[in-house]
């Protein structure tokens, strides 16, 4: 991977800036009551797939989360409902594909409770909520021959089995985010793990919820079906992260090297940047641009978009607010909001003091105490 071109940006604006990135993905986070539910309602399922009354019990199935609830990488939506992805997993299954999706969907389509909620897609099986958010259960099959946590996955446009590796991919993405320093890893699949607070959070963790929340926003105006998947993205920022514990550096680099993998495919004479499972080079992470030129133009147009606004940005150092915004949407708004109401607050707790150097600290050592500012005038 190509290196990022160095440039020159001063340690305390970084500092600054990656606090209020730390803030911004702190408003990302999904809700504990909402993360909750839906280990819950995991559980459930996980209990119905190993009833007795299940077609699957026979086939030993082991259900365990994947995508960004396994990687700590969840983002609330702008609008609309909230996704969580499962694997139903099953050993020795020896009936065809698409008989697998079939009888998952059927199964749960009979069923008292999913039965109105559940629909069928190309390679899962959808149960949506009242509550704004939907599970998208995908059925597999294990690869006896295949080394390691490869599994077949029935695909409804191919009539047959394509290839993935969820567990592959959670592990590797792991690593990349250990590059620099190590992270907390995420414990086995079978359970989902517990919701970590941005600080406990990896620095890639960090940069994918901010990429994800770029592209949420980016696409809004465009048209929302021709945004990049998140598997793309996360899978593009992992492979240019460099191991930079700076929230801002590593988005600067990411960029550098996204736009570098582009015009690599470009002089290659390629249709589209490609990108394959790292923990399983047989699935095509990119294959929905092969059909849609029209979802990679605007993908690559507002990649080189983003790291040129993004490049201003570093550039200008002081306040950045008003980019901010413009990047990530009203999340930054909202920081902002409450970083003014709890300095106020401090200061009316007169909490504030004034070093010799003129800076406002909630520090009382060295400084002095700021006067409450009450806005009502003098009396």
């Amino acid at each position: 991977m190509v290196a990022a071109p160095a440039f020159s940006v001063s340690n305390q604006f970084s500092a600054a800036l990656d606090e209020l990135l730390l803030e911004t993905c702190e408003e990302f986070q999904i809700s504990t009551a909402r993360y909750d539910l839906a280990g819950e309602r995991y559980r459930a399922l996980n209990k119905l797939f190993e009833g007795s009354g299940s077609p699957f019990r026979q086939f030993r199935p082991d259900i365990y989360p994947q995508g960004s609830m396994a990687l700590g990488t969840t983002v609330q939506p702008i609008k609309g409902p909230h996704d969580l992805d499962f694997v139903l997993e099953l050993s020795n299954y020896l009936r065809g594909p698409m008989h697998l999706i079939t009888e998952l969907h059927e199964f749960l389509s009979m069923h008292g409770v999913y039965g109105p909620m559940t629909s069928l897609k190309n390679r899962c099986v959808r149960i949506e909520y009242a509550d704004e958010f939907y599970m998208d259960v995908l059925p597999a099959c294990r690869v006896a021959t295949a080394v390691g946590t490869c599994i077949k996955v029935p695909d409804c446009a191919l009539r047959g089995w394509s290839d993935s590796n969820p567990r592959g991919y959670i592990k590797w993405f792991k690593e990349q985010s250990a590059k620099r320093f190590v992270g907390r890893l995420l414990e086995r699949a079978e359970r989902i793990p517990d919701q970590q607070a941005v600080t406990q959070k990896d620095t890639l963790q960090l940069v994918v919820q901010l990429f994800k929340r770029w592209r949420d926003r980016c696409y809004a105006s465009v048209d929302p079906s021709l945004a990049p998947i998140s598997i793309v993205l996360t899978t593009l920022a992992a492979d240019t992260y460099q191991g930079e514990q700076s929230v801002s550096n590593a988005i600067t680099s990411m960029l550098s090297g996204i736009v570098n993998l582009i015009d690599v495919s470009r002089r290659a004479g390629e249709c589209h940047l490609h990108l394959c499972n790292p923990s399983n080079t047989a699935e095509d992470l990119t294959e929905r641009w092969d059909s849609n030129p029209l979802a990679y133009s605007e993908f690559e147009r507002g990649i080189r978009d983003f790291q040129q606004r993004w490049m201003q940005l570093v550039m200008q150092g002081g306040n950045v607010n008003v980019q901010l915004q413009s990047l990530f949407g009203e999340t930054v708004t909202t920081v902002l909001r409450k970083r003014t109401q709890k300095t106020q607050d401090s200061r009316l707790a007169e909490k504030l003091g004034v070093t010799s150097a003129g800076l406002i600290t909630s520090s009382t050592a060295a400084a002095v105490r700021a006067r409450p500012n009450t806005f009502y005038g003098t009396e």
